[in-house]
């Protein structure tokens, strides 16, 4: 059994797991990216170089590369391209080949942070006030609402790229003639959050249900985290889950305010944080080959240890 990770960039410790896994049942890791120099390319057991994403040619090279490694199932590690695989989804199922990702509507919702707020809010779900131009910003500012400082950030941003704190409607007036595609939010104070959970392909049902506080944040991503369990937050995502019906590894953002718990952003594929889940024993990967094998996962939701820590460290390697 061969598996395709698409846009691997510097994600190399998720592709070394992968590969020690695969290793158990005789496959192997591919891992693809547009950047010859990405690091995690040289550590899977075979890679190639692509185009990116927005070149017309990309679904059709993906495609011969799962032909030519005989892949068996295909995963992406970027947001913008989550969408993109998810509209093939079929025609890759066609030739065998299984997209470990949710349907095209589950991912427009998480992909879209306006939609996503509509949806949690349609479904009764704690979560952030969300405004896609800011006549309506003005008008609960006027109403204390919400006050300043706001959050400004793409509708359809990924990573924490181009995220504005702004204290003024002065600030808030740059992003006017962009309405369209910024949402604005109220700044949240609180513990920040991370719930990594696998939602097994055959009984779409949660199998693994990690909870961290986050304790440090570089780049959009968790560098430091403690792992809880809290029952509250935990139902809270179970609903969701109900609710969202996601399949195979999803990342939720949340935050411990005041008033209780509210979710921020949900990302249907693996989290950056992911590392101290499988660390602990939440072993997705493993979830994933057996499904891919035909097997359902049991429930390990609540098998790991309370209080430990996860610190992230830079290490390198030099391309010849």
């Amino acid at each position: 059994m061969n598996i395709l990770l698409c846009s691997v960039g510097r994600r190399v410790k998720l592709v070394e797991y992968f590969k020690k896994e695969l290793q158990k049942v005789n496959g192997k890791v591919v891992a693809i990216d547009c950047d010859p120099n990405a690091a995690a390319l040289h550590h899977a057991d075979f890679f190639e170089v692509v185009p990116p994403i927005d070149n017309p040619e990309y679904i059709h090279h993906v495609k011969y590369l799962c032909n030519k490694f005989n892949i068996r199932g295909v995963l992406s590690l970027i947001d913008p391209e989550l969408p993109l695989l998810a509209s093939c989804k079929q025609e890759f199922e066609k030739e065998g080949i299984h997209l470990i990702m949710s349907d095209k509507d589950i991912v427009d919702i998480c992909c879209d942070k306006d939609k996503t707020y509509k949806f949690l809010q349609a479904n009764h779900i704690p979560t952030i006030p969300t405004y896609v131009g800011i006549d309506r910003v003005r008008e609960d500012l006027k109403k204390c609402k919400i006050n300043f400082p706001l959050i400004v950030k793409p509708k359809n941003g990924s990573a924490s790229i181009g995220i504005h704190r702004v204290t003024s409607i002065e600030e808030l007036r740059v992003f006017q003639d962009n309405q369209q595609d910024y949402i604005v939010q109220p700044f949240i104070t609180g513990d920040e959050m991370g719930v990594d959970c696998y939602i097994d392909l055959h009984t779409k049902k949660a199998v693994n249900i990690f909870i961290k506080q986050k304790l440090k944040m570089r780049a959009g991503e968790t560098d430091k985290s403690i792992s809880v369990r809290d029952p509250v937050l935990k139902q809270m995502i179970e609903k969701l889950i109900v609710a969202l019906k996601p399949i195979g590894p999803i990342d939720i953002d949340c935050f411990k305010t005041d008033e209780g718990y509210i979710i921020s952003e949900i990302n249907p594929r693996f989290g950056g944080g992911y590392l101290h889940a499988h660390e602990s024993g939440q072993n997705f990967i493993k979830n994933i080959i057996n499904n891919l094998n035909g097997s359902p996962n049991g429930h390990h939701e609540n098998d790991y240890l309370v209080g430990t820590i996860m610190v992230k460290y830079d290490d390198f390697m030099i391309l010849v």
